[in-house]
């Protein structure tokens, strides 16, 4: 199945890189999010190679319709992660593509094609980044780490911002990076934490593998893991603890 995704992930994210730089034809979804022809048609071209390969699993998208939500195998699809910094031209953007049993991830790919990173993982076999095997960072100490986040509006908005605020003046440094980039940082070691306040299943499931995969560990706010919750505390697995405690404190 990994061969199957890895290159499904591939072509849709090389077909989406078709209109990188270009005109978009950008449209806003109720939520007032863009999608662009690159994201519908990245997505479709995912669902076509799953759907040759494996009939009989389900598909849940960011742009289309579920299929077979019965089944015990789910696929989740981002066809373009990021695409406020698609439409933008920031190469920051990726083609997220995970597999779920039973609910949980047992593989997933984050394919950047700007800068030809793909970080690929197995359940039980590692992380890996252009063929190197990743390890998370050993560092132990808040005042030494390293935090990306994505947008802080949506902490304040679930009540964390005293506890988000706190944990950025305890920190050794925290930017708000794009999200896949992010957790590329955090799963070469190059950073201790990565947390996000409104994602869906699409786009965290992938991350979520690709973390503990690398020997970190991913939850929601409460500490659980979680890939429906909107929420995400992906770090080095030494640090989480005092993470959540400090996210959550008043």
């Amino acid at each position: 199945m990994i061969d199957v995704a890895i290159d499904a992930a591939r072509a849709a994210g090389d077909l989406a890189k078709t209109y990188y730089g270009k005109s978009k034809n950008v449209r806003y979804k109720g939520d007032n999010s863009p999608v662009t022809k690159a994201d519908i048609e990245a997505e479709r071209l995912i669902r076509q190679i799953i759907t040759k390969n494996f009939p009989g699993h389900g598909i849940i998208g960011e742009e289309l319709d579920n299929v077979n939500p019965n089944s015990a195998f789910q696929w989740t699809i981002d066809p373009v992660d990021g695409t406020k910094q698609f439409i933008r031209s920031i190469p920051y953007w990726a083609t997220l593509l995970a597999l779920l049993k039973g609910g949980k991830p047992i593989l997933g790919i984050s394919y950047m094609p700007s800068t030809g990173e793909i970080a690929i993982a197995e359940k039980g076999k590692g992380t890996y980044l252009n063929g190197k095997k990743c390890k998370v960072s050993k560092i132990s100490n808040l005042k030494s780490a390293y935090m990306c986040h994505s947008s802080i509006e949506y902490f304040d908005k679930k009540g964390k911002m005293k506890g988000f605020l706190k944990l950025e003046k305890t920190v050794y440094a925290a930017r708000g990076y794009a999200e896949t980039l992010g957790y590329h940082l955090l799963i070469q070691g190059k950073i201790e934490m990565m947390l996000e306040a409104r994602d869906q299943i699409w786009d965290i499931a992938a991350p979520a593998i690709l973390t503990e995969e690398a020997g970190g560990k991913f939850t929601d706010f409460s500490g659980k893991f979680s890939i429906t919750s909107q929420e995400a505390v992906a770090t080095n697995g030494i640090l989480h603890d005092d993470v959540i405690k400090m996210l959550n404190s008043r």
